[in-house]
């Protein structure tokens, strides 16, 4: 008996319709044109009996606004009756409107906090 092993035949890849070219389909790519999601204004609303002072607060921690600026909406919110804390995706914006109202009910205060199409 010999070690050698035969040689092993090259593996011919499988047959393809279409590899010569013939009945090739050339397909055009198009950009993709993505339109940019929609945003919503978050919005609190003025009422007789939420302080300010929680108001303020609300800003801040659910809306990162400094202390100027929170005190700046709060008191639009007072004198005008509503005041914009933000714009965001639709998502984003529904999340913050519910924290808010969580935020209140769990202080015991009626604050009302909504989203419009901005």
């Amino acid at each position: 008996m010999s070690d050698e092993t035969p040689p092993v035949p090259p593996i011919k890849p499988p047959s393809q319709p279409g590899r010569d070219g013939a009945g090739a389909v050339v397909v055009e790519r198009r950009a993709a044109r993505t339109k940019p999601p929609s945003l919503y204004q978050v919005v609190l609303l003025n009422d007789d009996y939420t302080p300010m002072e929680f108001v303020v607060m609300v800003l801040q921690e659910y809306f990162h606004h400094d202390q100027d600026t929170a005190t700046l909406i709060m008191l639009k919110i007072h004198h005008e009756g509503r005041g914009v804390c933000g714009v965001f995706s639709k998502d984003v914006a529904a999340t913050k409107v519910e924290l808010v109202l969580a935020a209140a009910r769990r202080q015991g205060h009626p604050l009302q906090c909504i989203m419009e199409s901005a």
